[in-house]
């Protein structure tokens, strides 16, 4: 008797390839439209009012294929850096410079508040600058050791690692795979709007590092309230068991110094070129790439290792890239069909009455709940920003509200939603059950909801440009 094939979930690239051959189809039903259009401070906007139909030109089969290798081609340059980073990270990896320093941290016998703090925090500069996203899952066991032999849980570990790194990364000041992505659309410099962002995760960081604590506090009062416990357990069984008494190699070779100074530096020139000088990802992806050389270089791969595995990291990546490539393609189809404008003027009129603010959370909740299907931050901006702009536009938004309200709704998300790959797979080496962990987690995403819509609110009413 043959089995029962499970129904399964396609892929995101999947997923944004059907959406482009639907959209292929709806070019021959969708009438074809346009908006003026006037430049205001080298930023193109839509004007009110202006709609009007144009001639058809819809998208045929070949024109729909066509359009993926163009979405790809228009989408190189973030691509590679996309790639890049990927490379550099896991030569990092590698090096053992990350586990050298957390192994340097437990051995300075830090208190659990002490270390929860340094270890978030450290996490959660990364995840901002982009760096640490995918790499959690490599790192969350690191995390787990030093919260197993302070008296923990393993999913202490986990909020150490995963929440330290994602309360950066969903609001990332430097994050080049969401805002970084999203800001071109917009017409905005690449990281502008910097100093928000980054008290905006000061913020994020507060709440997640304080539910941190509060959990901890929970299972070191009450053991059994711990996510790790099954009936029938006993307490030693998942509080500071499994990898008490394990330790990480603490002694920092000039090497690992060399990667974490290296690091910091990639990272700060990320920044300050994008801010001051005006960078794009081809300058990203060379910082990535020198990064890299010198990374493996100085800890003794050679030539030939260190090529191995910055390949090998890039390799990591190619899903992520091909998921911007996708996306694109998407937005090739809408403006090659001419239907991009009429979807747009289609869904501002039920916002005509709603006022700007009012909007901006509208797009919001929108994007939070698409980021369930599209997982990928870069490939969401890359398939909403297009209709999110003019969208804004019409609405009377900022182009950096639309572009924040884009940021928030992918970003929190991502510590919610079970399609989220890198959640799912910390989750398990933590071995946690996902209902268990989405039921503890309502209440910071409820936190970080409240955020966003007060963010949103205060940044539209005074006229936030970031520039």
């Amino acid at each position: 008797m043959e089995k029962k094939k499970k129904l399964q979930i396609p892929t995101t690239c999947a997923l944004l390839f059907m959406l482009l051959l639907f959209c292929a189809v709806m070019t021959w039903i969708v009438p074809a439209g346009a908006y003026d259009t006037e430049t205001v401070d080298n930023v193109t906007k839509v004007i009110a009012g202006t709609y009007h139909t144009v001639e058809r030109t819809p998208v045929g089969p070949w024109h729909a294929i066509m359009a993926v290798t163009s979405g790809f081609y228009k989408s190189a340059k973030l691509m590679t850096m996309v790639m890049f980073c990927g490379g550099a990270v896991a030569i990092l990896e590698k090096s053992g410079a990350l586990h050298a320093v957390f192994g340097k941290l437990m051995s300075k016998n830090l208190n659990a508040t002490a270390l929860a703090l340094i270890v978030m925090a450290f996490m959660s500069i990364g995840g901002a600058a982009g760096v640490f996203a995918n790499p959690v899952v490599a790192l969350v066991p690191i995390g787990i050791i030093l919260a197993t032999n302070l008296g923990y849980d393993a999913f202490t570990g986990f909020l150490f690692i995963y929440m330290g790194a994602y309360s950066g990364f969903n609001v990332g000041w430097a994050n080049a795979s969401t805002i970084g992505t999203a800001q071109p659309f917009a017409e905005l410099p690449i990281f502008s709007g910097f100093t928000v962002r980054v008290v905006l995760n000061i913020i994020n960081f507060a709440l997640c590092f304080w539910f941190t604590m509060r959990y901890m506090k929970s299972i070191k009062k009450d053991p059994y309230k711990s996510l790790n416990y099954e009936e029938g357990m006993s307490v030693s069984e998942f509080m500071g068991s499994g990898d008490e008494g394990k330790t990480i190699e603490d002694h920092m070779t000039t090497g690992h110094i060399v990667g974490i100074v290296g690091l910091l530096i990639a990272i700060a020139a990320i920044v300050i070129g994008s801010v001051q000088f005006g960078w794009s990802y081809d300058q990203m992806s060379a910082t990535y790439l020198v990064l890299a050389i010198v990374v493996g270089l100085a800890n003794g791969m050679g030539v030939n290792g260190t090529t191995k595995e910055f390949l090998a990291g890039c390799a990591k990546l190619v899903n992520a890239a091909f998921i911007i490539g996708f996306a694109n393609g998407v937005g090739v189809v809408l403006t090659d069909g001419n239907i991009l404008n009429t979807i747009v003027y289609w869904l501002s009129i039920p916002m005509e009455h709603l006022s700007s603010v009012l909007c901006a959370n509208f797009m919001f909740f929108a994007n939070l709940l698409i980021n369930f299907l599209v997982p990928s931050g870069s490939g969401q901006a890359a398939a909403v920003m297009p209709i999110m702009v003019p969208m804004g536009d019409l609405a009377g938004l900022t182009r950096q509200v639309t572009v924040q309200a884009f940021q928030f709704g992918d970003g929190f998300s991502n510590c919610i939603f079970p399609t989220a790959g890198t959640l799912m797979g910390s989750l398990a080496i933590a071995k946690v059950d996902w209902t268990k962990y989405a039921k503890w987690m309502m209440p910071l995403l409820g936190c970080q909801i409240v955020l966003s819509c007060v963010a949103l609110t205060v940044l539209q009413m005074i006229g936030w440009t970031g520039l």
